[in-house]
């Protein structure tokens, strides 16, 4: 049986500008994950000291990475035409690993198999993890509220600055219809972290992440006391996306509060275009990571081409039409105020 690990609230961190430094959690993350390698659990050889580099043309500080293996050796992505499909017991889920490939289980409790953070066995990076909720449920990649809440424990038990868990809906580069999200270190501060949000629904504390033409939902979370509360209004804007066959990503991240000097994890709902049938773009591709400021890139030429203008481009080009986004908004909105 795998380890587990009691979710401590008072020792949680929510500075994204602290030193790069591990505790507890992230030490046990780290010495399971390397355990993992060394029993030939993932389908390609890591490379810790891939290539990187910041797109340096503009002020976003967006960082990009070198990795070809991921995309050449990973598990082929299923194709899906629909946001919401039932889970199908026939393909791929995450009942079928071996148990070593579960690193430990994580919550406030005892239960060794309700939170479980497991390999990514085609990892974007060094230490990419898989947190999932209640794999023995069988959940589709439909967003619940449970799941943004072992996201926001998961961020918060680390004392690293740059730990981020994000989830991909099916139509935006989720390839598993088993629901989970990625856990991952950033290989420095992403912009989401930062970045100012409009004020959108002061009833909820909602923001707006309208930088860019697909624009985001954002949340802020100031104390552990607000987990559940805030992961209940993330998951009815989620809901809502879902059943409305509207493609979209969600991140969890430390970072600044929208309205105060504080720290906070800054939760982000982005809408955006649906890409059906596994479609994948020659120069750039966005689920959550890519979103939020962290693109890894398969093809060398790319990775020492792309301007930080030419990214936003490709991400401007994700955006649902003006009209389909006030819809959107005004939907939200009625949502909220109830």
């Amino acid at each position: 049986m795998w380890k587990h690990f009691k979710f401590d609230p008072n020792s949680v961190n929510f500075s994204c500008f602290t030193d790069e430094k591990f505790n507890e959690f992230d030490n046990l993350l780290r010495c399971e994950w390397e355990h993992a390698v060394s029993q030939g659990l993932f389908m390609f050889t890591i490379d810790y000291n891939a290539k990187q580099r910041i797109l340096d043309d503009g002020g976003l500080n967006y960082i990009i990475d070198l990795n070809s293996d991921r995309q050449e050796k990973r598990r082929v992505p299923y194709l899906f035409e629909h946001v919401n499909i039932p889970f199908d017991n026939k393909k791929f889920h995450f009942n079928k690993i071996k148990d070593a490939e579960v690193l430990f289980s994580l919550d406030n409790e005892q239960q060794t198999d309700k939170h479980l953070i497991i390999i990514n066995a085609a990892p974007i990076r060094p230490y990419h993890v898989l947190l999932v909720p209640y794999r023995k449920l069988e959940q589709p990649q439909v967003v619940t509220a449970d799941c943004i809440v072992f996201g926001c424990e998961f961020v918060a038990a680390s004392a690293h600055p740059y730990l981020v868990a994000g989830l991909n809906s099916l139509c935006a580069y989720a390839s598993v219809n088993h629901l989970h999200l990625h856990g991952m270190y950033c290989p420095g501060r992403m912009f989401i972290q930062t970045l100012k949000c409009s004020v959108f629904h002061t009833k909820s504390n909602c923001y707006l992440l309208d930088s860019f033409q697909p624009q985001a939902f954002a949340f802020e979370v100031k104390h552990i006391d607000e987990f559940n509360k805030i992961s209940q209004d993330v998951y009815r804007i989620t809901n809502y996306l879902t059943l409305n066959n509207i493609a979209h990503n969600v991140a969890i991240v430390k970072g600044d509060s929208f309205s105060s000097a504080n720290n906070v994890l800054r939760i982000f709902i982005w809408f955006r275009q649906s890409i059906t049938n596994g479609k994948k773009f020659e120069r750039c591709n966005f689920a959550f990571l890519e979103l939020g400021g962290f693109m890894t890139m398969p093809d060398e030429e790319v990775y020492n081409t792309l301007t930080e203008s030419e990214m936003c481009q490709h991400m401007n080009a994700l955006a649902l039409s003006v009209e389909e986004q006030k819809r959107i908004k005004d939907d939200v909105k009625n949502l909220l105020d109830n």
